[in-house]
């Protein structure tokens, strides 16, 4: 896997934005145009899942052109799990190793405090 530094990385162009953003766009060109005209609002809800679902794939094919055409894989490894495996499950639970302690002190306090209200 070759990676390259930002300095050399390829500039994205307009067409790839307008090719993600695409569907966004004519999503919200739609129902402004639905609810302007009073048409039926049925199709909204699809047609935004729709929208976001292009949004996603086109995403994800362009970081794939860029990787195969320029060799450009940053967009899938420009970042590392950490190596513990502690770290790596606070990481994923974004809890922390000790916010145990933490729950607990904030509930005596809020019991020190109980004749206050």
């Amino acid at each position: 896997m070759t990676r390259t530094s930002t300095h050399s990385r390829p500039r994205t162009t307009g067409a790839e934005r307008l090719f993600v953003l695409g569907g966004l766009a004519l999503a919200a060109l739609y129902t402004a145009a639905s609810l302007v005209l009073g048409s039926g609002v049925e199709h909204i809800g699809p047609l935004w899942l729709a929208a976001v679902a292009w949004t996603v794939l086109a995403s994800l094919a362009g970081a794939l052109h860029r990787g195969i055409r320029h060799r450009d894989w940053s967009a899938f490894g420009d970042y590392e799990l950490p190596d513990s495996r502690d770290e790596h499950i606070d990481f994923t639970t974004r809890t922390g190793r000790y916010a145990y302690l933490r729950i607990q002190e904030e509930h005596e306090r809020l019991m020190r405090n109980d004749h206050l209200r």
